[in-house]
């Protein structure tokens, strides 16, 4: 498998999901992401149905151990929970909508609600290319274009969540009758390794300011340990040890940029033994201490 710069995974975080128009856009171009998102130039996967647009240039994807890339006016459905990785090529920019599920799903227990889950929850759906050469992908690539357009407007519409959503939801449409071919969608061998690997990840995520051990991590996916060390390795090329601890590292780094809290009260939340111990972590893993690296960013922003 080939690696790539930053293939610690990491949990892309959605700034906007508990306001009242939960949507995510990220602009990238010049090779900065705007605004700046954790899953950029990582290996990483959320909770979001993600279309990535490209604008100029040609974008590198990789959706588990399957690679593509796609050119100007093309664009990369990517299925929640999948875990991927977006190069620029050459000079690019593209635009990422990410885009909640409780968009498109109307109300709980709806029939729409259902017709989303069959998709976003189908381990053999991991994304689709929709390609600006190909005849049958013009539908979805042509309400894409809308659905920028829309967005990225200097002067906003009388309605303009509405028209959002209504676009939005016209995309998704276009894509799941795109997808009821299943050989037009991206179908990997090993879905029942996504499936463990997706399990024991989220355990990590959740679980990363308490002490687990080993034999935690595998009971959440209901694996051996042997088992889960094989997925960790096969996917992260860490020991879940390690993951652990660079996964902890990475929140703890979130803390220093977001918080005012100190570096002690840091280490206890990321569940660190000691002040001391964090400290001599994050200063093998980013070469400086964690007060050096909150001052870098505050004078940044």
């Amino acid at each position: 498998m080939k690696s790539y710069p930053n293939d610690t995974p990491v949990y892309s975080h959605n700034p906007y999901h508990d306001t009242r128009f939960p949507l995510l856009v990220l602009e990238v171009k010049h090779k900065a992401c705007i605004p700046f998102n954790e899953g950029f130039r990582h290996l990483h996967w959320h909770e979001e149905l993600q279309f990535v647009y490209i604008k100029k240039g040609v974008v590198h994807f990789k959706l588990w151990e399957q690679e593509f890339e796609l050119s100007k006016g093309s664009c990369m459905f990517i299925n929640r929970n999948v875990l991927h990785y977006i190069a620029e090529k050459e000079d690019c920019s593209y635009h990422s909508f990410l885009i909640p599920k409780k968009f498109l799903g109307f109300f709980k227990g709806s029939i729409m609600e259902e017709t989303v889950l069959k998709i976003v929850e189908n381990p053999l759906i991991s994304g689709k290319c929709f390609c600006i050469e190909k005849k049958e992908d013009q539908t979805v690539l042509r309400t894409l274009r809308d659905l920028d357009a829309l967005y990225f407007q200097e002067k906003k519409p009388p309605y303009w969540e509405y028209r959002m959503s209504l676009k939005m939801n016209e995309l998704w449409v276009e894509t799941a009758i795109a997808l009821e071919d299943t050989e037009n969608a991206l179908i990997p061998a090993g879905e029942r390794d996504h499936e463990r690997i997706q399990e024991l990840l989220d355990f990590v995520h959740r679980n990363y300011g308490n002490k687990i051990t080993l034999k935690d991590i595998s009971a959440s996916a209901h694996v051996s340990q042997t088992e889960t060390l094989r997925c960790f390795k096969k996917y992260t090329r860490y020991s879940p040890y390690q993951y652990l601890q660079n996964y902890r590292l990475q929140a703890a780094a979130a803390l220093l940029e977001t918080t005012e809290d100190s570096v002690t009260e840091i280490a206890m939340k990321t569940c660190f033994p000691s002040a001391s111990a964090f400290i001599a972590a994050f200063r093998r893993a980013y070469g400086m201490t964690p007060g050096r690296y909150r001052e870098e960013k505050q004078n940044k922003s």
